[in-house]
């Protein structure tokens, strides 16, 4: 059975999200899976008091403990017992004590095998210079001799964070070893957590929305945490500030990646229906957000960071709980551009999130027993959260950029129909206009025959005219009608050109002896007769109607091709200017075109602009070709 549509995407991302999670602890899990790890037994002593010595220390009695000792935030000095196995004569020398994580403030190894000798006890972590370092890592170590028989060494730790330690005894290959796939597994890592960062920033840069704005901010602070989590900024910054001043930055890159995760949240579920409680308990998260700063201001730097590992923890429940109380929002026409990802998306990234983030929370409060996810969780949270959520925004701003596709044209058509409505009223306001004008003499001629007792021959001419001007006049409207306004379809069939041509003109009130045709016979075409006879005849009947009366319209008919080779028939008709002149040529074809000279005579502008659209849809163009004397149009059509 398939998932339904709006589960598929955080089925997906939540099956991408597990694939990562066990890529990441088969690179970084446990020493024992690529190198022997030396320690055979850990325990650890509380000094409550925080001034014991080291013999007082060794002769304490210590709790056993596996994995990451994990003790919480607290004032206490933890003494970290560790017994080393022994190493076979032809093993090495030396035994490389690797310690995590990197934010430890400080260190001290007492090793009985170098105290007995005189050494001093050593010290490492972020408050000591990277430069001391024994062993050139990214993470703090130690150099002890390695001994053909088992010993004790003991660690001294005192840290303002949360105490939180895993510590390995490592020949120097196996250790150089690990370290370099470190080094090349945390710089993969933290790639492709920028690249989640550079997703979103040029989705931010295309649509300028705020939750993808949030998202970068918080994103680019988190890839800075995370860096200086896995000790880059040590290696970056050695030769620039002092390691306590590392340290403070440090502690302001965890407070602000907490604070503006939490500000990201807030306003990613701001955009969903939220219960006024869930707007209260968010702000209450961000207030104690910046008490932890203001707490980091005044030096309090434990108290600080300990209120933000429970702001965290409780923020987690907070974002948890009202992702799950959230409703969709109702479509709303003032806001047309946006679009909520649905909320089995956005429950589905919280409940990842809370179980990522929970398994390495709970151990730096000490509530949990720590392991590897506690190391790397900060890590696996920037893997997990930047893969989900740049996903889930990605397509949030590609379905934004679809309803503003949409909504654009649907604006566009919208402004085209109004276009086309309000040239329609024009249209229809000119057209009322030429009526007025042009029906208002023949009707006066016909009103005058009616009202006059008698009627000569004359009269009788005068009215047949101004009926037959009327008719002329309502018949261009009625097709110019059909071709423009409605459902226009040519009706093709065999067409005799010459035959019919000479017809027309014999049909022609005006007599034969007003044209002089040049038609030549027998030719023939597909196409559609009536918008043919239209053309023709308004060509004729505008030719007649302006040009010279003295003078014969002249007709023609011949076979040619046109520019591209394309056999073809060309109808020309010419006539000398009359009356009313020569046209402008840039206007000819225009709707409701009518030269000044024309004016006084009826017409309605419509006869050329209808046989040059009717010419367009028969396939062939009319154009107009006028030389030194005389007015010429001519009609190519296809065969």
């Amino acid at each position: 059975m398939s998932c339904p549509r709006a589960l598929s995407l955080p089925i997906q991302l939540l099956q991408r999200c597990l694939w990562i999670m066990g890529f990441v602890f088969a690179l970084l899990g446990p020493a024992s899976v690529w190198a022997k790890d030396h320690i055979v037994d850990k325990a650890y002593w509380t000094d409550r008091t925080g001034q014991a010595s080291f013999a007082q220390a060794r002769e304490a009695s210590y709790t056993t403990y596996t994995g990451v000792l994990s003790k919480g935030f607290s004032g206490d000095i933890q003494w970290i017992r560790l017994k080393i196995d022994a190493v076979p004569a032809n093993g090495p020398n030396t035994l490389v004590l690797r310690i995590r994580p990197v934010y430890l403030d400080t260190i001290t190894l007492f090793d009985p095998a170098e105290l007995d000798k005189g050494h001093a006890p050593r010290t490492a972590g972020d408050t000591t210079p990277l430069l001391s370092t024994e062993f050139e890592s990214l993470n703090h170590a130690f150099v002890i001799p390695a001994l053909q028989a088992p010993r004790h060494v003991w660690l001294r730790l005192s840290t303002t964070s949360t105490q939180l330690l895993h510590a390995e005894a490592l020949t120097p290959r196996d250790m150089l070893r690990e370290e370099h796939e470190l080094l090349l597994v945390y710089s993969a890592l933290l790639a492709l957590i920028f690249s989640f960062l550079v997703w979103v920033f040029m989705a931010w840069l295309r649509d300028r929305d705020s939750v993808n704005g949030a998202f970068v901010l918080r994103q680019t602070v988190l890839l800075l945490y995370t860096a200086s989590y896995l000790g880059y900024h040590r290696l970056l910054l050695a030769g620039f500030l002092e390691p306590r001043t590392q340290d403070s930055l440090y502690g302001w890159l965890v407070l602000l990646a907490t604070a503006l995760s939490f500000a990201f949240e807030y306003r990613l579920l701001s955009e969903y229906v939220m219960p006024r409680w869930g707007h209260y308990l968010m702000r209450s998260v961000l207030s104690l957000s910046a008490l932890a700063m203001l707490l980091m201001l005044t030096g309090q730097t434990p108290v600080a960071l300990y209120l933000n590992m429970v702001i965290n923890g409780a923020g987690l429940c907070v974002v948890l709980l009202i992702s799950f109380a959230v409703q969709p929002v109702a479509a709303d026409r003032d806001r047309p551009f946006i679009y909520h990802l649905p909320t089995t998306a956005l429950r589905a990234y919280y409940v990842a999130v809370f179980l990522f983030l929970a398994l390495s929370i709970l151990p730096g409060l000490g509530l949990l027993q720590g392991n590897m996810l506690s190391i790397y969780g900060v890590l696996l949270y920037g893997l997990i959260s930047g893969l989900f959520m740049s996903s889930l925004l990605i397509v949030r701003s590609r379905q934004i950029e679809r309803i503003r596709q949409d909504v654009a044209n649907s604006l566009f058509l919208s402004r085209e129909q109004l276009a086309a409505e309000q040239q329609r009223r024009e249209d229809q306001t000119q057209l009322l206009s030429m009526l007025m004008h042009e029906l208002k003499t023949p009707l006066s001629v016909i009103d005058m025959a009616v009202t006059t007792r008698g009627q000569d021959g004359r009269m009788t001419d005068y009215v047949n005219r101004a009926v037959d001007n009327i008719k002329g006049i309502l018949d261009r409207c009625i097709q110019t009608d059909r071709m423009v306004e409605r459902e226009f379809r040519l009706q093709a069939q065999r067409v005799h050109l010459s035959d019919q041509l000479l017809l027309w003109l014999r049909d022609r009130k005006a007599g034969t002896e007003r044209f002089d045709a040049d038609i030549a016979p027998g030719l023939a075409l597909t196409s559609d007769l009536q918008c043919i006879q239209i053309v023709a005849n308004n060509l004729i009947e505008n030719a007649l109607h302006h040009g010279d009366p003295q003078s014969p319209v002249q007709v023609g008919l011949a076979a040619q091709a046109n520019d591209e080779g394309e056999a073809g028939v060309v109808l020309w008709v010419s006539n000398r200017p009359g009356p009313s002149g020569w046209p402008e040529p840039d206007k000819i074809f225009s709707k409701y075109y009518r030269s000044n000279g024309a004016q006084r005579q009826s017409g309605t502008g419509l006869g050329l602009y209808l046989s040059h659209n009717l010419a367009l849809r028969l396939g062939g163009p009319l154009r107009y070709r006028p030389d030194t004397q005389h007015i010429r149009f001519e009609l190519w059509l296809p065969t």
